[in-house]
């Protein structure tokens, strides 16, 4: 019987901006309280990874990407997702790509970090080893320069009541789709028979065009490139406010089932 992928995917278009805030309802207690996340420890390898009290590195001198022997800013929009270990000194080591079966992007990707230079994470102010996840887009709208990924993760309930309160403002029309794209099944996910949703979020910018790609609800399996790869695919009609085109994140769902 053949195994057939269907990628319905939601486009959430109400858009949220960068400093919106939840509002939270008032304690009833008479004290607030503190709740105090456990103190971050390094693997067996003295690396740390992102969380509650580690400062990520930070890209100081990113070295663009080169597309690889035969391939051309033409070709189909491709991310490399990378997992990087930033040293004490700022050097990037320990490379390595998400995709089970890395090709030349990849290749050419791992090339550009090693010769980019980081500001390194820390933990109470001191430089620690720690692994971050680095993505260079392949993609003719933008050059294919590394940038430190720090917003993978769960999506959070915030984000969807943002999303209202920028709907109805007066003056403001979101952004329309004017194409849309179906994400690939990655080849390990569907030799696990992976199902699920896959959250992406994107701006939009002044001419409808998608940037900044950046995953909001993971699924791993190598679904969350193949999303954000169909994500950079998109083409809009971009979002107005007062008659004037402006620049918006939106939230892209792709929902990934075998049949």
């Amino acid at each position: 019987m053949r195994i057939e992928a269907q990628f319905p995917a939601l486009l959430l278009l109400a858009a949220f901006t960068a400093g919106a805030q939840q509002e939270l309802a008032p304690s009833t207690d008479q004290a607030p309280i503190a709740i105090k996340p456990a103190a971050p420890t390094p693997d067996e390898n003295g690396v740390y990874r992102l969380g509650p009290g580690i400062e990520p590195p930070e890209l100081l001198n990113a070295v663009p990407a080169s597309y690889p022997h035969g391939a051309s800013e033409s070709d189909p929009p491709h991310i490399s997702s990378l997992d990087v270990v930033v040293g004490i000194d700022g050097v990037p080591t320990n490379i390595e790509a998400m995709y089970p079966d890395p090709g030349p992007f990849e290749k050419s990707a791992i090339a550009a970090v090693r010769q980019s230079r980081f500001k390194p994470g820390t933990l109470d102010g001191k430089p620690v080893p720690v692994v971050v996840r680095v993505h260079v887009p392949f993609n003719h709208r933008v050059a294919p320069v590394p940038r430190v990924v720090t917003r993978v993760g769960r999506f959070g309930d915030a984000t969807p009541q943002l999303h209202n309160r920028m709907a109805v403002q007066p003056g403001y029309t979101p952004p329309q789709a004017i194409h849309t794209a179906m994400p690939e099944y990655s080849d390990q996910a569907r030799r696990l028979k992976i199902q699920g949703n896959v959250r992406v979020s994107v701006l939009v910018n002044e001419e409808g065009v998608p940037i900044d790609p950046r995953v909001e609800k993971s699924l791993g399996y190598g679904l969350d490139e193949k999303a954000l790869e169909a994500a950079l695919k998109y083409q809009f009609k971009p979002a107005m406010r007062d008659g004037q085109p402006v620049a918006v994140r939106i939230m892209i769902e792709e929902n990934f089932r075998l049949y």
